[in-house]
């Protein structure tokens, strides 16, 4: 079967198509044949050259990315009970694990959920790294409609999810955008108010008047998103660990939060998706090839993709 693996030489690695045997789902693994994926940060930091040359580098080359997966199940463990052949499903696997840049692969039972009639296999490939992300932040952060809620990048991956998300718990959502073309974009996901971060000082229009920040840029947006909090506040970030100094400080609450699979959430995504009140925000469709992936992560590493990159590996009618 094909396979966009990485392979590291030295401090580099790069994506190169393979052929592979067909893996053999484990006991309690199933045997999925890919119809779509996704690029999520955690399939491009592999590829991060500085993490390469000191050492950070996957235990087994040449190694297949690919954290989300969704498809039709072609065969079971002895121990699978959830799910039998035929049945079409979407999840998140662990990136240590990854393997979905390929034709098939295998993933635990416990990482899936059914994907219903009505959800398309491209919006299936894009919900769950993102949407999961967006879901167990706005969790974690325990957002109500009382809320004022300011999403960092609200038209990227995680948060174009967010801003949905948000809005469905009834709170007051502010994002900041990147270009003055990304406004109708951030109005149409449900957005009360827009900012352009690269010409207005989002700090200095909202002083401390925000309960919640959903931060999903990491660096300098996330030290400088503790100067909107209001005491008390709450700060969930899916790039990076927010200082624990500037949370002591500033007598907030702040969390870093990495996704992880879970059946009902993902169920809960698919449905809100298919009944049309949460719309993936797809920023470019790329075929499963060395050279369709190394473009999507090109445009992934750019920071000037718009919502979720997908990568298309059947294409079906639905």
């Amino acid at each position: 079967m094909k396979a966009i693996a990485l392979e590291v030489s030295d401090s580099f690695g790069s994506l190169k198509e393979i052929d592979i045997p067909l893996p053999v789902p484990g006991e309690h693994e199933v045997l999925i044949e890919m119809y779509a994926t996704s690029v999520h940060p955690a399939d491009c930091r592999i590829l991060d050259e500085t993490r390469i040359a000191g050492g950070e580098r996957p235990a087994v080359c040449p190694f297949i990315p690919g954290v989300v997966v969704a498809g039709i199940i072609a065969d079971t463990g002895a121990a699978v009970s959830r799910f039998k052949p035929g049945d079409e499903v979407f999840g998140l696997k662990p990136a240590a694990e990854s393997g979905g840049y390929a034709e098939y692969t295998c993933a635990k039972e416990d990482q899936l959920a059914l994907k219903p009639p009505g959800l398309s296999f491209a919006a299936a490939g894009v919900l769950p790294a993102a949407g999961l992300a967006a879901w167990q932040a706005l969790a974690a952060a325990k957002v109500s409609s009382r809320d004022r809620v300011l999403v960092q990048d609200g038209t990227g991956g995680i948060g174009s999810f967010a801003v949905q998300l948000a809005k469905l718990r009834g709170a007051t959502v502010i994002t900041t955008i990147s270009g003055g073309d990304e406004l109708d974009v951030a109005w149409g996901l449900g957005a009360d108010q827009a900012i352009h971060s690269g010409g207005q000082d989002f700090a200095a229009i909202l002083g401390q008047s925000i309960d919640v920040v959903i931060d999903t840029a990491g660096g300098s947006v996330l030290n400088r998103s503790f100067a909107v909090l209001a005491p008390g506040g709450r700060l969930i970030s899916t790039a990076e660990q927010p200082d624990p100094a500037l949370a002591a400080q500033q007598g907030v609450i702040t969390a870093y939060l990495s996704p992880a699979a879970d059946p009902y959430q993902l169920s809960e995504l698919a449905r809100l998706t298919a009944g049309r009140r949460l719309e993936p925000l797809i920023g470019g469709a790329f075929p499963l090839s060395e050279e369709g992936l190394r473009t999507a992560h090109a445009l992934s590493a750019s920071g000037k993709a718009r919502g979720v990159i997908a990568i298309t590996i059947i294409e079906k009618q639905q």
